[in-house]
């Protein structure tokens, strides 16, 4: 996506919301706690005496590593959340939908570190992962807005709002993108795919 240039820095944490993290080994009272206070979708998935023996070892870490990546997230540290979920997608055993997840995480704090082409990159990675994660491709035609990208940005938006017709924000992003492709003299392609793009490589 050679178009894709500009880095632009946006004020203001908050990773959104999301939804896929199973957060096994906690109590279903912190986890809808934690699910009011940062404005996630989790799904809760209540644990038992037979998934916790079989639960990989790794994932009361993971719980925490998540934690502490929407608080570095959440007070504006944006490299430290952007490290914790780069080391959280180099671990091995994740599941697609939480290897998903995480490229989401990190690429909401990128959009919000202002480094958009990276943050396109990371959510076009979580699609490989999880191909109709809604939110995955919300946020990244999101940021192809941000980036003037329009077709682009609608073909993701209008995924979006067909694989989540009930979410409002959907509808309504959709909605004004639509205005504004209009007021550009744009058409809107109803039937477009969204993009193909190949992130570079991780090291």
């Amino acid at each position: 996506m050679g178009g894709l240039k500009k880095n632009i820095r946006r004020p203001g944490p908050g990773p959104g919301e999301f939804a896929g993290v199973a957060l096994a080994g906690r109590s279903l009272v912190l986890r809808l706690v934690l699910a009011v206070l940062s404005g996630w979708v989790f799904i809760l998935a209540p644990s038992s005496p037979a998934s916790a023996q079989t639960a990989p070892p790794q994932t009361p870490n993971l719980v925490v590593s998540v934690e502490q990546g929407y608080l570095a997230h959440r007070r504006g540290d944006y490299d430290k959340a952007i490290e914790i979920y780069t080391n959280i997608v180099r671990r091995r055993g994740l599941s697609v939908k939480e290897r998903a997840v995480s490229y989401l995480l990190r690429g909401e704090a990128k959009r919000d570190k202002g480094e958009l082409v990276e943050a396109v990159y990371d959510f076009t990675r979580a699609l490989n992962q999880w191909p109709n994660y809604p939110q995955a491709i919300f946020f990244r035609g999101q940021v192809l807005v941000m980036l003037d990208r329009l077709n682009e940005a609608f073909a993701d938006l209008n995924r979006a709002a067909e694989l989540d017709p009930d979410r409002e924000s959907y509808q309504t992003n959709l909605a004004l993108l639509r205005k504004r492709m209009a007021l550009a003299g744009l058409m809107a392609d109803e039937d477009a795919e969204p993009m193909s793009i190949t992130p570079p490589e991780e090291m």
